[in-house]
């Protein structure tokens, strides 16, 4: 299948499967790893509560490395933590302030643990 077949595909299994294909190889890219470790450590250091957004986090430690695509590790690590049940949505959003966003909305998180 040529990439403009799969562009013009629908399949939501697929879909879900592909994205949980690459959430998997951003979080656990060997570059993301010492990233990780921050971001985890400035997750156990919230209290119970707080709410936070991709932002927040990025504003404190910063993005896992140089090069492109750097934000999708971030937002798989978040996506984890929700999985993991650490975190759950408020289902609000924030507009981003970060300027390379663009002011795209971005969920609200709040630590839950």
């Amino acid at each position: 299948m040529t990439d403009r077949q799969l562009s013009l595909k629908f399949d939501k299994a697929f879909a879900q499967q592909l994205a949980d294909a690459g959430m998997n190889t951003a979080l656990n890219a060997d570059r993301a790893q010492p990233w990780r470790m921050r971001a985890s450590a400035w997750l156990l250091a919230q209290p119970a509560g707080i709410e936070f957004t991709a932002d927040d986090l990025v504003a404190v430690i910063g993005l896992p490395d140089v090069g492109v695509n750097r934000n999708n590790a971030v937002g798989a690590w978040v996506a984890a933590q929700a999985r993991l049940g650490r975190i759950v949505w408020t289902n609000r959003y924030r507009r981003s302030a970060r300027v390379v966003r663009h002011g795209n909305l971005q969920r609200v998180w709040r630590v839950i643990r």
